[in-house]
C-alpha cells in the first residue's frame, strides 16, 4: 500500500498551523469547539484531522474541556511562540512514523512514478506564510481520491512519426494530379456552433452513490441537504450528523456511532406511510450521514404559517391519525420515538405527515458506565416530553409517545402549547370537535397510570367519540393525494 506523499516537515508545519489557528480563534472570540475547528481546518491539512488532534493531545499541546472547547496548554503556547520547535518536530516524526515518508522515501516514490514531488518547506513558519500568501485554489469537481494522493501528471503526447520525403518521380506524379474540390465547399457557410447544453447542477459526491446539494434545514445535531441518488436519478435528503461529536470527546466517538447505527437500522426496518423511510446510512465516514426519502417542510413551518392559530382542523385531525398509526407501527416493532416535536414531523409532496428522527435522543443520553456525559440539546422539545422522559426514567415506553402526540394535537388545533390549567381544545377553537377534549386530556396526564398506556387504547376512544364515523373505521388511514397540500 502506497504511503501518503507527505514528510515530517509538512506534517509538523500543519500541526503548528492548527495550534496557531486555535490561539487566533481564542484571541478573536471565535469558537474553538472541536467540531467547528475540524470542519474549518480539515480541508487545509494533508492527513486526517483526527490524527493531528490525537497527536496534540497526547503530547499535551492542547486540552479540551467538557464542552469540547479546545485551548492551548502552556507547552502549546511556547511552541507557537517559536520555542522547542526541534522537539516538536521530533515528536511529530515519532507519532506519525507510519503515515509519513522520509526524504529518501519521498524521492524514491517520486522517481518510481515519474513525478516530481514538491520539496518540503524550509521550516514551519515559511510553510504557513506560503499558505497565507498563495492565491485561492481553483475549484475542482469533487473526487473521492485521497487528499494525500500523489499529484497527477499530464499525459505526454508522443510526437507524430516522421514521414520520409517522396522520391522525385512520386513528387512529380503527385503534383500532376488534379485537386478535387467539393462544389459546395466555396458556397457553404461555416457550420454554426451548436447551442451549449444546459449545465447540470453538480453537488458534492458521497461514496460514489449520492450527490449533496444545498442545505435545506439544520438542527443541534447536524444539517439536512437536498441530494440525489445517482444510479436512479432520485431526489433524496441527506442528513449529516457531524455536529453530534462537538458534544463528546473522541474517546466517546465509538459509543456514539454504535448507538447512532442501531437507531438508524431500527427505523429503517419499520415500513409505514406514517414514518419517514431511511434509505441508507454511513456512520463510519468522517462526517456520519444517513439518507432519507425527500420530504418537503415540517409541522413547525406549517404552525408558523398559521400565525399562532394552529392549522385547519381537517388537516390537524388527518395528520393526528397518520402520526398515531405511524407510532403504532413503530411500537409494534419495539421502536419508540421519545423525541416528538414539530421539527420531527415532516410532509411528503401530497401533504401526508411522517415521523422522522426516531431515537436520536437515545444516541446522546447519559450513561455514566460508558463515560457518556449528560447532554441537553436545547429546550425546544422539552414541552413535548412526558415527565418520565425528563426524569430520564429507564422504563419510559409507548405511553411517553402518547403524551407527546397529545401535546402536538393541542398545538395543531389551537396554535398554543397547553399548560396545566389550559382550556380544552374546543374551548380555544370552536371548530375543534369537542369529542377530542377528553381524549387530549387523558393523553397528557402527568402520571403514567392515568394516561393511555398505548396508541391502541387511545384510538379506541377516538372512534367511540365519533359514532357517525366522520373519521372512518378503526385501522383506516386517510392519505392525501392532493399535491397542493405538500
Amino acid at each position: 500500500m502506497l504511503k501518503p506523499a507527505v514528510n515530517r516537515d509538512t506534517v509538523s508545519g500543519e500541526a503548528l498551523f492548527i495550534l496557531r489557528n486555535l490561539r487566533e480563534n481564542g484571541r478573536l472570540g471565535r469558537s474553538n469547539k472541536l467540531a467547528d475547528v475540524k470542519a474549518a481546518l480539515e480541508p487545509s491539512v494533508s492527513l486526517e484531522f483526527d490524527s493531528y488532534f490525537f497527536f496534540l493531545r497526547k503530547f499535551h499541546y492542547i486540552a479540551m474541556d467538557r464542552e469540547a472547547q479546545l485551548k492551548l496548554t502552556d507547552q502549546g503556547e511556547r511552541v507557537v511562540d517559536g520555542d522547542a520547535l526541534d522537539k516538536f518536530t521530533l515528536e511529530v516524526g515519532e507519532f506519525f512514523a507510519d503515515q509519513i515518508l522520509g526524504e529518501d522515501e519521498a524521492t524514491q516514490a517520486g522517481d518510481e512514478l515519474g513525478v516530481l514531488l514538491p520539496p518540503p518547506p524550509p521550516d514551519a513558519e515559511d510553510a504557513e506564510l506560503a499558505r497565507a500568501l498563495a492565491p485561492p485554489p481553483i475549484p475542482l469537481p469533487p473526487s473521492r481520491g485521497s487528499r494525500t494522493a500523489l499529484p497527477s501528471v499530464d499525459p505526454v503526447i508522443p510526437p507524430m512519426p516522421s514521414v520520409a520525403p517522396m522520391s522525385a518521380p512520386a513528387a512529380s506524379a503527385a503534383a500532376s494530379m488534379p485537386s478535387i474540390t467539393s462544389p459546395l465547399s466555396s458556397s457553404m457557410p461555416p457550420p454554426a456552433a451548436s447551442p451549449a447544453a444546459p449545465a447540470t447542477p453538480k453537488g458534492i459526491e458521497l461514496d460514489m452513490r449520492y450527490q449533496k446539494f444545498d442545505p435545506i434545514g439544520s438542527g443541534p445535531l447536524g444539517t439536512v441537504f437536498k441530494g440525489r441518488f445517482n444510479s436512479l436519478g432520485l431526489d433524496i435528503c441527506i442528513k449529516e450528523l457531524k455536529d453530534i461529536f462537538g458534544y463528546f470527546s473522541f474517546l466517546q466517538r465509538g459509543e456514539v456511532l454504535k448507538r447512532l447505527k442501531k437507531e438508524l437500522c431500527a427505523q429503517a426496518q419499520v415500513r409505514h406511510s406514517g414514518i419517514a423511510q431511511i434509505v441508507d446510512q454511513n456512520v463510519d465516514s468522517a462526517r456520519p450521514y444517513f439518507v432519507v426519502e425527500l420530504l418537503r417542510g415540517s409541522l413547525k413551518e406549517k404552525l408558523e404559517a398559521g400565525g399562532g392559530k394552529g392549522v385547519p382542523v381537517p388537516h390537524a385531525l388527518r395528520w393526528f391519525l397518520q402520526l398515531a398509526y405511524g407510532l403504532r407501527a413503530a411500537h409494534t416493532s419495539g421502536l419508540t420515538h421519545h423525541n416528538l416535536k414539530p421539527e420531527n414531523i415532516l410532509f411528503d409532496s401530497y401533504g401526508n405527515a411522517k415521523l422522522a428522527d426516531f431515537g436520536l435522543g437515545r444516541v446522546i443520553e447519559v450513561d455514566a458506565a460508558k463515560g457518556m456525559p449528560q447532554v441537553f440539546m436545547g429546550t425546544g422539545g422539552m414541552v413535548y416530553m412526558a415527565p418520565e422522559l425528563i426524569g430520564r426514567a429507564k422504563e419510559a415506553g409507548p405511553s411517553a409517545d402518547v403524551y407527546g402526540l397529545g401535546i402536538l394535537l393541542y398545538e395543531m388545533l389551537t396554535g398554543q402549547i397547553p399548560g396545566r390549567r389550559s382550556a380544552m381544545p374546543s374551548e380555544v377553537n370552536s371548530d375543534a370537535p369537542s369529542g377530542m377534549d377528553s381524549i387530549f386530556d387523558k393523553m397528557t396526564q402527568d402520571r403514567k397510570e392515568q394516561r393511555y398506556p398505548d396508541i391502541d387504547a387511545m384510538l379506541e376512544d377516538v372512534y367511540k367519540a365519533f359514532p357517525d364515523k366522520e373519521y372512518l373505521e378503526k385501522g383506516d388511514l386517510v392519505l392525501s393525494s392532493d399535491p397542493q397540500l405538500g
